[in-house]
Parts: structure tokens; C-alpha cells; sequence
């Protein structure tokens, strides 16, 4: 942009320079004239060519400097337009970036997540529960009577949830897996055999919670990989921190990727952030590549007892 303003400031230094010579010139040809011609009469004349020259130079800069400013003006339109265009820009950049391969918390939209991430853990397509553990499930009606109807439910309708209810779509407010405390963890079985990439984290925000806050919602997260149910050393694949004031949704990238593709995962809460009570857990989604030649084992009857949670 300066370089354009040195340019217009360059062209008016020479048709300056221009005119003055060339008014200096006719000048002194006109003395000339007086002085030495042979006569008056066709001075005036000359006289009034030089008017008439003087006029139209005189209009021509007038036109020059009207340009400049105009363009001056247009220039500086367009440099303080040059933020807005560039922010655009940006954005464009971050909303064309692979999904799949962000780092940090996830900038998609929460609202059609699944459509735009698979889910490998994700129980409608294959994924299942198989074990929370030592865990303890956190019942709301804690009397004798209560914790009656909750294990005939568990036992006897396996659509009553637990910690089935982490790999399930819905995440309405208590649609969770609670349990007691702050730590608890669940085995999940997935579709296939994937090579994991990273991790979904999601819980409510805190303005549609009943209570206006969340602090139920888990913090610190540890991600394991098993090649079989009781594997005694499985994969770390990190620890990761749930941003209660961020989006709803936070996809973390593993920590320490493998290679090897695995099938069975543990998810770890290690903390919540300050419920004394209890834990929910809303929704997590495993992300990464299903292993080439690998198809999901489909599920038989005789796997039923095997998919069962061990503490229900």
C-alpha cells in the first residue's frame, strides 16, 4: 500500500515539474518576442494561447490531485477492511481442518457431533459394557425398599442403564452413569479392532442443569487399552482433563499413541470437580481407525453372561 502512495506522490512531483519548465519556456520565448520581434500585435495573441495553455494545465492537476484523494480514500477502506477479511479467513481455515486429527478440546459442532466423528464405543453400532469394576453405582433412594426395585431392575431389564448409558446417544440431564464417589472406571468392549486416535469427553452445560452447576461432571480422565478382558498390562494411552467451563463435548488426542489396534478399553475417573457425593459420567466416544481386515465380532447369545456388568 505505501508503495502505491510514493507512486502517486512521484507522478505529481513530475507533472509539476513539467508544467513550471514548460510555463518557463513559453515565458521567456514571449520576452524574446517583445523585445526582439518584429511586432506587437501578434503578441497578444500568443499571449492569450498562453491563458489558454496556463487554463488547461491548471485543470489537468486539479483532475490529478481529485484522483488522488479518491484513491487515498479507497485505500484506506480497503486497509481497514484487511482485519475483517483476514478473520474470515481464519475461520474458514479452522472450520476446513480435519476433524478427526484436532488437538485440545474440540471446536466441532456439538450438535451433530455424530455425524461428523464415528464412535467406535457407540452401543448401537457394536459397542458394549462388559465391566465397571469395584465401582459403586450411586442410587438415589438408598432405602431398603429402593435398592430392592434397582437390583430386580438390573437384573431383569437390561434396558435400565448403568454405566450403558455412557455409550448411549442421549444426554439429557441424568441420562448418566453415576456412581459413588470421585473414582470409578468401566471396561468397554468395541466394534472392531481400531488403532485409537483419541477421545470425546462429554457431559451437560451448566445452564440447563437443575441445579445451575456441575460439578459432578468428571476431571481428570486415564484412557487403557486391553488386548483381553483381564489384561494385566494394558496400554496407557494418557490422562486427560475435562474442562467443565469449555464445550459440552472435548475431544482429546491420545497422549501415547500404538500402533497395535485394540478392541476392549478401560476409562478411569481418578477425580470429579468437588462433588462430595457422587460422579455422572454422560458420554464417552472412542475415535480413531478400524483396523484393515478386521470386522466387528458379531454378537451371540452365548456372549450374553460375558456382557453383563459385573457389579450389577
Amino acid at each position: 500500500m505505501e508503495y502505491e502512495y510514493e507512486n502517486g506522490g512521484c507522478l505529481r512531483s513530475v507533472f509539476r515539474s513539467f508544467v513550471c519548465v514548460t510555463l518557463s519556456l513559453l515565458l521567456a520565448l514571449h520576452v524574446y518576442a517583445y523585445f526582439w520581434g518584429p511586432a506587437r500585435e501578434p503578441l497578444d495573441g500568443d499571449f492569450s494561447d498562453i491563458r489558454y495553455v496556463v487554463t488547461q494545465l491548471t485543470r489537468g492537476l486539479t483532475e490529478v490531485n481529485h484522483k488522488h484523494e479518491r484513491l487515498k480514500g479507497e485505500m484506506e477502506r480497503l486497509s481497514s477492511a484487511l482485519p475483517a477479511v483476514a478473520a474470515a479467513a481464519e475461520r474458514a481455515k479452522d472450520a476446513l481442518q480435519p476433524s478427526a486429527r484436532r488437538t485440545g478440546q474440540q471446536a466441532l459442532d456439538v450438535h451433530d457431533y455424530d455425524r461428523q466423528v464415528a464412535d467406535y464405543a457407540l452401543e448401537s453400532a457394536g459397542g458394549r459394557v462388559l465391566s465397571t469394576g469395584d465401582t459403586a453405582e450411586h442410587v438415589i433412594y438408598e432405602s431398603p425398599v429402593g435398592w430392592a426395585l434397582h437390583v430386580f431392575t438390573a437384573l431383569v431389564c437390561r434396558e435400565c442403564l448403568g454405566a450403558r448409558a455412557m455409550i448411549r446417544p442421549g444426554t439429557l440431564p441424568g441420562e448418566c452413569w453415576a456412581f459413588k464417589g470421585s473414582h470409578g472406571e468401566a471396561t468397554i468392549r468395541l466394534l472392531g479392532t481400531v488403532q485409537i486416535t483419541g477421545f470425546s469427553v462429554e457431559h451437560i452445560p451448566a445452564h440447563i442443569s437443575p441445579t445451575r452447576e456441575i460439578s459432578s461432571a468428571p476431571r481428570l480422565i486415564q484412557i487403557e487399552g486391553l488386548e483381553f478382558r483381564s489384561d494385566p498390562y494394558p496400554h496407557d494411552f494418557g490422562s486427560f482433563e475435562y474442562d467443565k467451563e469449555g464445550k459440552p463435548i472435548q475431544y482429546f488426542e491420545v497422549q501415547h499413541p500404538s500402533t497395535k489396534g485394540y478392541n476392549i478399553v478401560r476409562v478411569r475417573v481418578l477425580t470429579n470437580w468437588g462433588h462430595p457425593v457422587y460422579t455422572c459420567v454422560y458420554r464417552v466416544r472412542v475415535h480413531g481407525d478400524l483396523v484393515t481386515g478386521q470386522a466387528p465380532r458379531a454378537t451371540t447369545a452365548s456372549d450374553d453372561a460375558d456382557l453383563r456388568i459385573e457389579n450389577e
